[in-house]
């Protein structure tokens, strides 16, 4: 009997180990079919990353051209512009034509003239009649005159001029 039962534990623990080797070879095909899935999940997760970079990197490029284009022709000296203006000048700050405060600069953003060298080259009539239209009557108090020749002077970078200039002018406009 003990022979019976040696030979019968032999084969059950042969049973048991075969089972365990199945197992364990199943569960591990099953985690690899399992991980591939969720690598599948992630390339493509990844590849949409990689397109959103690339086309972060071509409107960053395009920022910097248009940025560069903005700069070009400009002759900007913040430290000779401060020493003459005897303020902080910001490059294309248009606070810095006299008779131009942040309301009126607001208004110049949004018909499009964020640069001097774009209100150098707007018309007096065309300024006043944004003024009135998107600031209201309030604005036909002032005269745009002398804005786009202070601002070409600023895009210039002729800061003497500008400042002689201004210091003739009232609040934007000729002293008579």
């Amino acid at each position: 009997m003990t022979d019976r039962f040696t030979s019968d534990l032999g084969f059950i623990l042969f049973v048991l180990l075969i089972a365990a080797i199945l197992g364990f070879l199943l569960g591990y095909y099953i985690r690899k079919a399992m991980r591939c899935k969720k690598c599948i999940e992630l390339e493509k997760e990844n590849e949409a990353h990689k397109h959103t970079i690339t086309k972060l990197e071509e409107e960053l490029t395009a920022a910097k051209f248009r940025i560069e284009k903005l700069l070009e022709g400009t002759n900007f000296d913040a430290a000779l512009a401060k020493s003459i203006m005897g303020q902080v000048v910001k490059i294309n700050d248009l606070e810095i034509v006299e008779g131009i405060g942040p309301k009126i600069a607001g208004i110049l953003r949004n018909r499009g003239i964020k640069t001097w060298k774009a209100l150098s080259e707007a018309r007096p009539d065309d300024i006043f009649n944004w003024l009135i239209t998107d600031g209201g009557e309030q604005y036909r108090i002032h005269v745009p005159d002398t804005w786009p020749e202070q601002a070409l002077l600023a895009h210039e970078g002729n800061w003497h001029d500008l400042k002689e200039l201004q210091d003739k002018l009232v609040g934007g406009k000729e002293a008579k």
